[in-house]
């Protein structure tokens, strides 16, 4: 992947890698005590925790995901009762996603199994240095969008 295997880059892809395995793994656990998926629970909580309702497109562009894809996780969790659509005044095709009560509970019960499990991943773990990791991993993120934008 690298034409020199000590670039301090690869050595960080190869960690998140083996995280990203493992996080998925951890989330999916998580998301088990009511039913959902990991994938399931990722749309729900990208709905619950918008600014502003979002569309099935926009989900799929901030989570890297196919509107397709996340068409598929929206109408199951639609059929659960978690999520509805509601009409969208900037466009006529594209619906807002908006959360349930029951949806929002499921999410409120997995965030409580998610922060007792994040107590316990991160309990040697400084705030300050969790919060320097985010930042890293954003900036990285960022640049690789714009230079391969979907």
């Amino acid at each position: 992947m690298f034409p020199d295997d000590d670039h301090p880059l690869a050595e960080l892809v190869d960690e998140v890698l083996r995280c990203h395995g493992r996080l998925l793994t951890a989330t999916a656990n998580l998301g088990t005590g009511d039913g959902l998926t990991g994938a399931q629970l990722l749309v729900l909580t990208t709905v619950v925790r918008a600014d502003h309702a979002p569309t099935v497109p926009q989900i799929g562009r901030s989570l890297g995901h196919s509107r397709q894809a996340v068409q598929r996780l929206a109408d199951a969790l639609t059929e659960r009762g978690l999520i509805e659509a509601v009409d969208n005044p900037d466009h006529k095709r594209a619906r807002r996603l908006v959360p349930t009560e029951a949806g929002r509970r499921a999410y409120e019960s997995s965030n409580a199994r998610s922060r007792d499990w994040a107590a316990r991943i991160t309990e040697d773990m400084s705030p300050a240095e969790l919060t320097a990791a985010t930042e890293t991993l954003r900036r990285l993120r960022r640049r690789l969008e714009a230079d391969n934008p979907r």
